[in-house]
């Protein structure tokens, strides 16, 4: 009977002590620190802020990075003039004008003017000879051997110091596209040559003594 009673006191302390052992293993212990979580957009403790000056985060290749200078050309803007000055002259005016010499005599027209790649004109190119537009040949002189003579505003002549002699005998004026035209038909007339037997002569046959 006393030891029924005992037993029974026994489990009755340990079932009133459960509770307080499930308490003091849920709570924290006073030395542990308190873990919180971090709301969105709150300031990030001191001891571990990123370091100033510490390698900035990778970017995609191609873009620019917020930090980078922004750089940029000046586009140039072209200028214009308003009006021709006096004393200037307009090759539109100068194509097919007449060139004479000192005394009067007309040696041809203004073909066409040779520009050099600074911009200057170096020749004037003048179609002489022929009749009606016929059998006319360019000859080229100094564009400084020519004088410019404003007669009217307006009207213009130009004045060589040669004559229709001495274009006659000048060489003709070839230019690049013409002289590349000649030199593909040689290359042609020699490629067909290359390819067609030799004309053999019955009444001279090669080896044939003379």
């Amino acid at each position: 009977m006393m030891k029924t009673l005992l037993a029974t006191t026994a489990t009755l302390a340990i079932l009133s002590m459960g509770p307080v052992w499930a308490q003091s293993a849920t709570q924290p212990r006073a030395d542990e620190p308190l873990m919180e979580e971090t709301a969105p957009g709150a300031a990030m403790p001191a001891d571990e802020a990123p370091e100033t000056g510490s390698a900035p985060s990778e970017v995609p290749a191609g873009m620019p990075r917020a930090d980078a200078p922004m750089t940029g050309e000046a586009t140039a803007t072209a200028s214009f003039i308003g009006e021709q000055q006096d004393g200037n002259w307009l090759t539109s005016s100068l194509i097919g004008l007449d060139v004479t010499n000192p005394e009067g005599e007309t040696l041809g027209k203004v073909a066409a003017l040779e520009i050099g790649p600074d911009g200057q004109v170096v020749s004037v190119v003048i179609e002489a000879g022929g009749f009606l537009g016929m059998g006319a040949r360019q000859v080229a002189v100094p564009y400084e051997a020519v004088q410019h003579v404003t007669v009217t505003p307006g009207e213009h002549q130009l004045i060589l110091a040669a004559t229709a002699e001495d274009l006659e005998t000048a060489p003709d004026f070839v230019t690049r596209v013409q002289k590349r035209q000649e030199e593909d038909a040689v290359r042609v007339q020699q490629e067909m040559g290359a390819g067609q037997p030799a004309v053999v002569d019955p009444a001279n046959p090669p080896g044939a003594a003379q």
